[in-house]
């Protein structure tokens, strides 16, 4: 069993995030935490109501908290994500309206504060189909694809890209050997592939190239984050909502 937040704003009810929760659900029994921000704190959110149905209709274990904007605070997130195995917002609609672009100021912050993985989702996505992980060789993007592993091992099953990039003549990835004797213990049928081209340039073209595609990658905007998807991307990925992005700390 594990514990999800998931996270809505008054204005806007995820109807995209809960149904990922309840795929997730049938995977292996969760407890979904609410958590709703309002003008004020208390003020019913009108989203609360639906949610406890849906759990409810859905044999989901469940329970809300309301919070004012006000408290959307950093060490507010530190301390409810420690205690947390997965946090989920919708890429569509969290704290929609509040800018031009998203991810948003509100979605970026959760990237960068959130201290458990964090998975947001498009409000259309459909279950994954493939599943596509950056890799760089160093430790971060090995904990990425490890606690992907540990938080989902039904996507066993699912086909998996792991990728590479870097613009260089050479075939070279670095430990490829361990590489490849993890990834065939994780994923029934894997592809560890080393693309050589500027990564900014092509990346979300070549993910839209897959159906129903699900990113995975290291931190966003710390200094570890993998160079193969540096915050930009994720950027890009969560703005044009071209797939899931699961996102490790």
């Amino acid at each position: 069993m594990k514990k999800l937040l998931f996270v809505c704003d008054e204005d806007h009810y995820p109807q995209g995030g809960f149904e990922w929760i309840r795929q997730l659900h049938q995977q292996e029994p969760c407890v979904i935490k609410g958590l709703f921000f309002t003008a004020a704190a208390h003020d019913p959110a009108a989203g609360a109501g639906r949610f406890i149905r849906q759990c409810g209709d859905n044999a989901i274990q469940c329970y809300t908290v309301e919070k004012s904007h006000a408290e959307w605070q950093k060490t507010f997130w530190e301390q409810e994500t420690r205690y947390a195995d997965l946090l989920v917002f919708s890429q569509d609609l969290l704290y929609a309206g509040a800018a031009t672009a998203q991810p948003n100021e509100r979605m970026q912050d959760l990237l960068r504060w959130a201290t458990c993985p964090v998975i947001a989702v498009p409000e259309d996505a459909p279950p994954p189909e493939h599943i596509i992980a950056a890799y760089d060789g160093s430790s971060q993007s090995m904990e990425a694809l490890k606690t992907f592993c540990t938080l989902f091992p039904w996507s066993k099953d699912i086909p998996a890209q792991i990728v590479y990039i870097k613009d260089e003549p050479s075939d070279s990835i670095p430990q490829l050997e361990l590489l490849t004797e993890y990834a065939h213990v994780h994923f029934t049928s894997v592809k560890i592939l080393k693309l050589r081209w500027d990564s900014d340039k092509h990346f979300n073209t070549w993910v839209g190239c897959f159906r129903n595609p699900l990113l995975v990658t290291g931190a966003f905007g710390r200094s570890a984050l993998s160079t193969t998807l540096r915050g930009s991307f994720i950027q890009k990925i969560i703005g044009h909502h071209l797939a899931p992005v699961f996102v490790a700390r």
